[in-house]
């Protein structure tokens, strides 16, 4: 009581026990682990998203949790404005790496810094070796090999430029290398080595920025910044949510599936089955249905009266398995994110808003917790953020790449193999793809850095596809097989389509939770995910 009474009250010597103080006390303790986890599950729209914004000037930053002339038809300045701020965010955090970072310079001239007494002098001077990040308006009248951080970007047809926030200027790709894993297209920001020769930049090397883990993106902007689910604003209330999560966390899993063609033959029979063997599970687990629900394409076809007829059909025969299920249906949490296909799109423009009511009545009547989201998405669970979206992209990628990413080893050993270990090396080409894809949203901090042309997006909604500080896990609904990489502390997903092999996730976002002892009265483990790769017979 006295907790709860100092924190509402401005002065701790007039604390009054009112009602409602003790109903909220009582709720407190009352509350068991069912409770908390339920507590812990909360939804972002990308529509709602607050936006992240860097003030360049200031260096300052800050967290827009309403603009009230935020607008689907937004006005000319907006699309310059948004790619000022993605390529804001990639340059402050590059000039934070020590790579591009100045070093202190003592009064007998000695570079200032942490060595170790065993490092040997040639060690040392390579610590102290930097690189300077020049403007493109200070090319001109400056010979040599530069380093540069700009946006690619095609002002005359077929002919790409560098653009950063001073100028831009034309490129010559011809001799250029990459020397980062990743996909490198239109609209990507690259680090460039070049020179400028006639007018033109001369590129030797260019890769992906630097990728920034998300607990040093996290020390480095503050919590109030980042916290776009306006649940922990301070460092206290993430301990004690840690410490929920610690006890928890490991109860809680997500069953994610792709591609759920509801007009499909068999896939409700899997679906029933899938339902039956969750029913007794206790919590109930999160299941995450993600687009396309109709094999044709219904963006399209709901246009005509058959069309709208068969997608209203295929959620009321989901709602009706459902309903077989009572425990499912009163306490289960469904989550439905359209795909690129699914009605309620306008041009495939991201992000996506959800499913209209209009198709999905049935569902909502009958099923007591069915979230219908927007395209992208974000959960949090308990501490942890997950991103989910759902896009063919390792195919856009690849279909928008300037330049051939770089070959991996895994590739290069391929010749050596028979004839008939063709599926194999299939297999392995398309892992390799995936890195690559994983690599690129990673580095540039945004889930889709290609062309307006090949990906429209929402002029001021383009902050709900970016990525900084990156989430703790990417849910990827892809067409390609299913797969689970690792990369900067995020986890990357794809449950494969549902609709061809029956293939599913199990996600754990805080399967295992290794506690360290408490430093400066501040709950410190490690937290370790699951993955399990299911399929239904």
């Amino acid at each position: 009581i006295r907790e709860r009474s100092s924190s509402s009250s401005s002065s701790s010597r007039n604390m009054v026990v009112t009602k409602r103080l003790l109903a909220q006390v009582v709720a407190d303790m009352s509350r068991d682990g069912e409770d908390l986890t339920e507590e812990s599950l909360q939804l972002l729209d990308a529509f709602d998203t607050p936006r992240l914004n860097y003030d360049t000037m200031r260096k300052q930053w800050s967290l827009l949790l309403k603009e009230e002339s935020r607008s689907l038809l937004a006005e000319a300045h907006h699309k310059p404005d948004m790619f000022a701020q993605r390529y804001a965010l990639v340059r402050q955090r590059i000039l934070r790496q020590d790579l591009f970072r100045p070093k202190l310079v003592t009064a007998d001239g000695r570079h200032a810094g942490p060595s170790s007494p065993n490092s040997s002098a040639n060690t040392a001077t390579m610590s102290t070796t930097t690189h300077a990040i020049t403007p493109i308006e200070s090319l001109l009248g400056r010979s040599g090999v530069k380093f540069l951080l700009g946006m690619i970007v095609q002002v005359e047809e077929g002919r790409y430029y560098l653009e950063d926030h001073t100028a831009q200027v034309p490129l010559d790709l011809s001799h250029a290398s990459v020397l980062t894993d990743g996909f490198i297209s239109e609209n990507c920001i690259v680090l460039v080595e070049g020179e400028l020769i006639d007018g033109i930049l001369v590129v030797h090397r260019l890769g992906n920025p630097i990728v920034e883990s998300r607990s040093d993106a996290i020390d480095a902007i503050g919590i109030q910044s980042t916290d776009i689910f306006q649940s922990v604003s301070t460092v206290s209330e993430l301990d004690k949510l840690r410490q929920q999560e610690a006890q928890h966390g490991p109860e809680g899993m997500f069953v994610i599936l792709s591609d759920v063609h509801l007009d499909k033959p068999g896939v409700l029979d899997k679906l029933q089955t899938l339902f039956e063997g969750y029913q007794h599970f206790d919590p109930l687990p999160v299941f995450v249905l993600m687009g396309n629900f109709c094999s044709s394409g219904t963006s399209t076809t709901t246009s005509s009266q058959e069309g709208m007829k068969l997608v209203m059909g295929c959620f009321e025969d989901l709602a009706n398995l459902i309903a077989q299920f009572p425990r499912l249906a009163q306490d289960g949490r469904f989550v439905f994110v359209p795909g690129p296909n699914d009605p309620g799109a306008l041009g495939g423009v991201l992000p996506r808003p959800p499913l209209p009511p209009f198709f999905t009545g049935a569902v909502r009547s009958k099923v007591s917790h069915a979230l219908f989201v927007s395209n992208p998405c974000r959960i949090r669970f308990f501490s942890r953020e997950l991103v989910f979206f759902r896009q063919n992209l390792v195919h856009t990628l690849r279909r928008n790449c300037i330049l051939n990413p770089n070959p991996s080893s895994s590739l290069e050993e391929e010749d050596d193999d028979d004839d008939d270990d063709d599926s194999n090396k299939k297999r392995s080409s398309q892992n390799n793809f995936v890195q690559h894809a994983v690599k690129t949203i990673m580095d540039q901090g945004h889930l889709c850095p290609v062309s307006s042309s090949s990906c429209p997006i929402y002029w001021q909604y383009d902050h709900a596809l970016r990525m900084y500080p990156l989430p703790d896990a990417v849910i990827l609904g892809d067409r390609v097989d299913q797969f689970f990489e690792t990369y900067a502390e995020c986890d990357a997903i794809n449950p494969g389509p549902f609709s061809e092999d029956f293939n599913f996730v199990v996600y754990r976002p805080t399967a295992e939770i290794i506690q360290n002892d408490q430093q400066d009265g501040v709950f410190s483990g490690e937290v370790r995910s699951d993955v399990e790769f299911s399929q239904i017979e």
